[in-house]
């Protein structure tokens, strides 16, 4: 085993959450980048309503316009019996062009709008506009054929225009992105200076010192009594490895310790049962070592049975108050101490 075992081990930690918090920050990117969020807050000015079609052809979506002269359909949009929007056409040199404006109940919308701005969504003709449009024709005395000369398959559609959801998806993911940075940023630091990383300060607070990381690695090249599993026991020291994490524990520190069970599932079925190795240290220090095999957990407990009776055993809820109340002995005793 190599002399630089624990950074070594770090650092491999600490580059591949590196790796898998890049390729989450470039998922977040090409969100960013597909999602036309400057558009939408942005949204194009557009002179005329009737102008729908030469602007949405154009590849664009989410405009800012003025209505005036914008009569009345007398359809509405109803969901559940709510009036959303109302429609309204303005008709520009043979041109008709429908809008689909928001229902304000506190202003209760005209027959006929003048100079009211509105920001919306180009949309295409769908199920509902189309009844509207038949329905609006016959209304009118003309085929659904001879109106349809004269429109815009393009809607301008107002209730489309999510800008709140857009606002929120954006924050989101901003704050994604800055936590994936921050997140790259602290293991680049452990990277370079492990020392630093959480299980080396934990171990350091637990052995008050008195055991430096480099004596951890000289007992695994040279003093391991057994390995079970990612679990590796030393004459002085419990080191259990995993993908994402790393636990150091000097044996004389355990107070209590327990295993658990988990069943892990995929969606209703159970797939797998694993087991934790569960250690309680001085300083309230709780250490867990996940996902092992029922014997590899039961190995490290037999040898610690075997070894060191002082510990605590087994999982109970008077071991519980046991190990709480001999870890509040500790402290009063060494507060006397100094």
């Amino acid at each position: 085993m190599k002399k630089n075992f624990i950074y070594s081990h770090i650092r491999k930690i600490c580059l591949y959450s590196s790796v898998i918090s890049l390729f989450a920050l470039i998922i977040i990117y090409i969100i960013f980048v597909r999602i036309p969020f400057s558009e939408v807050f942005s949204p194009t000015s557009m002179s005329y309503a009737t102008s729908a079609s030469t602007v949405y052809n154009s590849g664009v979506e989410y405009v800012e316009v003025t209505l005036n002269n914008a009569k009345y359909t007398g359809y509405d949009c109803i969901r559940l019996g709510k009036v959303y929007g109302s429609y309204y056409y303005c008709l520009v040199n043979n041109n008709c062009t429908f809008i689909l404006v928001k229902n304000s109940s506190k202003n209760p919308l005209p027959d006929i709008i003048n100079d009211y701005t509105i920001k919306a969504r180009l949309v295409p003709s769908n199920s509902l506009s189309k009844k509207m449009f038949k329905d609006f024709a016959k209304d009118l005395n003309w085929t659904k054929d001879g109106l349809k000369k004269v429109s815009s398959e393009i809607i301008i559609d107002e209730l489309s225009y999510h800008i709140d959801v857009y606002f929120y998806l954006a924050v989101y993911l901003g704050i994604m992105a800055l936590i994936l940075v921050s997140f790259i940023i602290v293991n680049i630091i452990y990277i370079v200076m492990p020392a630093f990383h959480p299980a080396c300060l934990s171990f350091n607070r637990i052995s008050h010192r008195k055991h430096s990381i480099h004596h951890v690695n000289y007992e695994l090249s040279s003093r391991v009594i057994m390995k079970s599993g990612n679990i590796t026991l030393t004459e002085s020291y419990i080191v259990a490895t995993g993908l994402f994490n790393i636990e150091i524990i000097p044996i004389s520190k355990i107070v209590w310790a327990y295993e658990h069970s988990t069943w892990h599932h995929f969606l209703w079925f159970k797939m797998k049962l694993t087991y934790t190795l569960h250690l309680l240290c001085e300083h309230h220090i709780y250490i867990y070592s996940p996902r092992n095999t029922k014997e590899d957990i039961d190995a490290v407990i037999q040898y610690l049975q075997d070894n060191y009776p002082n510990i605590i055993f087994n999982y109970s809820k008077e071991n519980k108050k046991l190990a709480l109340s001999r870890i509040k002995r500790r402290a009063r005793r060494k507060s006397r101490n100094v």
